[in-house]
């Protein structure tokens, strides 16, 4: 794909409460599936991080503190006995994207949620390597991020509210920032199309999505809890600031 030409795309964004993920490759686009991990294996990786890493522990377990609401949102949303899983597929223009979203909603009535969303060319790094291509290292100029199998995935949704692009510029820069020597590979932040989105009446309607793509646990914790002890994430002050994350593994493991 050109470079520019991944602004024209759109992309689809559903998540689904179920034991097993539906399949919507006959919608047409490029189609993944990611996990969401649960509070029990979340608290797992955030120990993992703890131990390895005694110089950053403090800010690691600060970090747990003050998102401990926001993580637990969709806990709180998924019926006992069932996973959680989100669908992530992109259509080279907005006319399919549309097409696309039309047949998926009367296709799946069950769904959580699902909207589709555009490319803010501002706020996303690398926006053709998600989520699982190569992405540019700049901290190590003609080096690459691959995705492996250790590869860890940051979806957090944002319901409208006043200031929401600045707060997200302000929190993905400044974990960017904390990054070397390459734990943040890419990141989509994504704009909802017009009023493209259907939702369960427990799910807000999310505005925005912020999809990124980290080197593994370590580099996931050790890298938020830097930035976000600089920024809205965790700075005092933002008690307001809206947003509903969640960890997630690749459905298929490290493979594109």
């Amino acid at each position: 794909m050109d470079r520019l030409q991944i602004y024209n795309t759109r992309t689809l964004v559903a998540v689904e409460f179920s034991s097993r993920p539906s399949s919507l490759a006959d919608i047409g686009g490029r189609a993944h599936v990611f996990r969401r991990l649960n509070q029990a294996e979340t608290t797992e990786l955030h120990r993992q991080a703890v131990e390895a890493d005694p110089a950053a522990a403090g800010q690691i377990k600060r970090l747990m503190t003050v998102v401990g609401d926001r993580v637990a949102y969709w806990e709180k949303r998924v019926p006992p006995g069932l996973g959680c899983f989100v669908h992530h597929v992109r259509f080279e223009d907005e006319a399919r994207g549309r097409a696309a979203y039309t047949r998926a909603v009367a296709s799946f009535p069950g769904l959580a949620m699902i909207g589709l969303y555009a490319i803010d060319p501002v706020i996303s790094f690398f926006p053709d390597a998600f989520p699982v291509d190569p992405a540019p290292n700049f901290w190590q100029p003609g080096k690459t991020n691959a995705l492996t199998g250790d590869s860890l995935f940051f979806l957090n949704f944002f319901p409208m509210q006043p200031g929401l692009r600045e707060q997200v510029v302000q929190g993905t820069t400044s974990i960017y920032s904390e990054s070397a020597p390459g734990l943040y590979h890419t990141n989509n932040y994504v704009d909802l199309v017009g009023d493209l989105f259907t939702g369960a009446g427990n799910v807000d309607k999310v505005a925005s999505v912020n999809l990124n793509r980290y080197s593994d646990g370590h580099g996931f914790f050790k890298a938020v809890a830097a930035g976000a002890a600089k920024s809205v994430i965790a700075e005092g002050g933002h008690e307001a600031f809206q947003w509903h994350g969640m960890l997630c593994r690749l459905v298929g493991g490290g493979r594109p």
